[in-house]
């Protein structure tokens, strides 16, 4: 077949060109995406910049091959030949492969991040869904949360794989031998097991449906799986984290059942019995729970958005931080429901009559006012913010992707490296503050400031005004403040395992690996055995101090002032001692071959020779 012929069959739909001869054949900047290229012959084809996403290459000979820039995502390289070919800038994320498979001398898959497909592999998480992975070798592979959906597993060796709450929904396992695997919470709606060996199997939690098949005379209740499907018992079942994502559980008894963190969207929960079930930080985008029993549910950090829930029975419900975004909660009992820091917008509807401001919900809407609100992990996609006060809000793990924040105010607001906004969006040139482990917040006003479970380690906060700042869970460990640093009544940094940076203090063996210490006055601090390598100490004050076997390598000393201080036996390699005043110091022990000593001040200082410098 020549290059024309094969392109113009591809463009007219056909995808298997199994066994096809297309060496030397040009195929650069194609997309060729889920081909099927089984065993064919590509040695020495042009494929630079080729989209071969999730294509079939099981046993191809792409020998010398030019792949450079080529796109392989998701694609089957089992038993393939890649040697010499050229892979430079090509994307082979998620890409799989076998023991079988030949790639070019000194290329390492595992630094593309291209998947094994082995026994004992560890494919934990990765997205294996709709492949072709029949007969394959995956005994003891951990598979754990894996993505199988519609995989073809059929014969596949998965004895002693650890499949726990993988999702095998569609996924065909006939004829597999699963003896001995681990499928506790696994997904298997819809998959076919027919045939399979299920011998010693856990099947614990598992979820199946009416049309998962399995071996003849085999009873899923009795081996603790559960069944989704309308008006069935599922009772205390503990289904958290479970992907049940459109799934028919209309009048279903979920009466005190787990379903934290599940996936739910899309799910049928009409006139479901929910009373006392778990549905904290639950996903229920567009969720049918009209006529749903759920009094006393737990629904805190719940994802309601667009989902129906006209004349629900939610009277003492926690919906506490929930997003109601487009939710319709028309002719719903919410007597005594609490909404404590719950999100809604226009398009939300409550009851004829509610006051869901008194309730402590927050409107979000162009021009709001709501200083210092806590919406940390709060879903605001697409949200209309243009011209709010956000100003001290706490925006930790905030999903602002597209929300549109023009003329927002995020004055000393603070956020975190999970936060994510718009795109071209500087939080900082909008007088936001990054709170992340070794930041600096040297200065800044946090008074008043929702730090709550702020991740503080290492971080500088050398004259940081915190009073009445929420400090609850926050983890100061190894944070440095120093005498102008305020602090909320009655709290205590050295129990959070903080540093105070000052004169005199005691840190023997302190870790401040790093640490950014510019212009701290550390004058006559016993500092003895303690780890500053790599640490800005530009400018600071260490006169008197005890330094004496340090660990200094590689850090800067620029202008610092360590008159009088010992260093005897100190670590000094690399450091950077430019303009520093040594007047007096002790160095006796310590090496200064390769050390940037110039302008530097050594009168009177005791030398690793033993001599005194005039």
């Amino acid at each position: 077949m020549n290059t024309d012929e094969f392109l113009s069959q591809y463009a007219e739909g056909q995808r298997d060109f199994s066994g096809s001869d297309l060496s030397k054949a040009d195929l650069g900047q194609v997309d060729l995406k889920q081909v099927t290229l089984w065993r064919a012959n590509l040695s020495k084809a042009n494929l630079t910049g080729t989209n071969l996403s999730r294509a079939d290459l099981l046993g191809a000979n792409l020998s010398d091959a030019n792949l450079s820039g080529a796109t392989l995502c998701g694609a089957n390289l089992s038993d393939a030949n890649l040697s010499g070919a050229v892979l430079q800038g090509a994307n082979l994320h998620g890409t799989i492969y076998n023991q079988e498979t030949q790639f070019p001398k000194n290329f390492s898959p595992t630094k593309a991040e291209a998947l094994k497909i082995a026994p004992h592999t560890l494919l934990a998480g990765a997205n294996l869904s709709g492949l072709d992975l029949d007969k394959a070798h995956l005994s003891g592979a951990n598979l754990n949360r894996a993505d199988l959906w519609k995989t073809s597993l059929k014969e596949a060796y998965l004895n002693e794989a650890n499949l726990r709450k993988a999702s095998l929904i569609g996924a065909d396992l006939r004829g597999a031998d699963l003896r001995k695997a681990d499928l506790k919470h696994s997904n298997l709606l819809g998959a076919d097991l027919s045939s399979a060996n299920l011998l010693e199997i856990d099947f614990e939690g598992a979820l199946y449906d009416e049309t998962t098949r399995f071996p003849q005379d085999f009873e899923p209740t009795e081996a603790q799986m559960y069944l989704i499907a309308p008006a069935v018992s599922l009772r205390e079942a503990s289904l958290s984290g479970a992907d049940l994502s459109g799934a028919d559980l209309s009048g279903a008894d979920l009466r005190g059942a787990k379903l934290s963190q599940a996936n739910l969207f899309g799910i049928d929960f009409s006139k479901a019995n929910l009373s006392e079930a778990s549905l904290s930080k639950a996903s229920l985008w567009e969720a049918e729970l009209s006529g749903a029993d759920l009094r006393e549910a737990d629904l805190t950090e719940a994802d309601l958005w667009l989902s129906v829930l006209r004349g629900a029975d939610l009277s003492r419900a926690n919906l506490s931080k929930a997003n109601l975004f487009g939710a319709d909660l028309s002719s719903t009992n919410l007597e005594a429901t609490s909404f404590e820091g719950a999100l809604y917008d226009v398009s939300t509807q409550f009851p004829e009559g509610f006051n869901q401001a008194k309730c402590g919900a927050y409107l979000i809407a162009p021009g709001v006012s709501l200083p210092g609100i806590n919406l940390s992990g709060a879903d605001l996609r697409g949200a209309d913010l243009r011209g709010a006060d956000l100003s001290k809000a706490n925006l930790f793990g905030t999903n602002l992707n597209s929300t549109n924040l023009e003329a927002a105010s995020l004055q000393e607001a603070v956020y975190d490296v999970s936060t994510q906004f718009p795109e071209g969006f500087d939080p900082i040139e909008h007088g936001a503050y990054l709170i992340s482990p070794g930041a600096s917040l040297q200065g800044v006003n946090l008074s008043g400031a929702d730090l709550s479970q702020a991740y503080l380690s290492k971080v500088n906060l050398f004259g940081t005004d915190l009073r009445f700042a929420n400090l609850e869970a926050a983890y100061f460990e190894e944070a440095l403040y120093d005498v102008s640093t305020q602090f909320p009544e009655g709290f205590d940094p050295i129990e959070h395992n903080a540093y105070l940076i000052a004169p005199s203090v005691s840190l023997p063996e302190v870790n401040l690996s790093g640490a950014d210490l510019r212009g701290a006055d550390l004058s006559k601090a016993d500092l003895s055995k303690a780890d500053l390598s790599k640490a800005n100490l530009w400018g600071s004050n260490l006169s008197e101090a005890n330094l004496e076997g340090a660990n200094l390598e590689g850090a800067s000393l620029v202008g610092t002032n360590l008159t009088d201080t010992n260093l005897n036996q100190a670590n000094l390699n690399g450091a950077n001692l430019r303009g520093a005043d040594l007047a007096g110091a002790i160095l006796n022990g310590s090496n200064l071959s390769e050390i940037d000593l110039e302008e530097a001040n050594l009168s009177g200082a005791l030398m690793p020779d033993g001599t005194v410098h005039p």
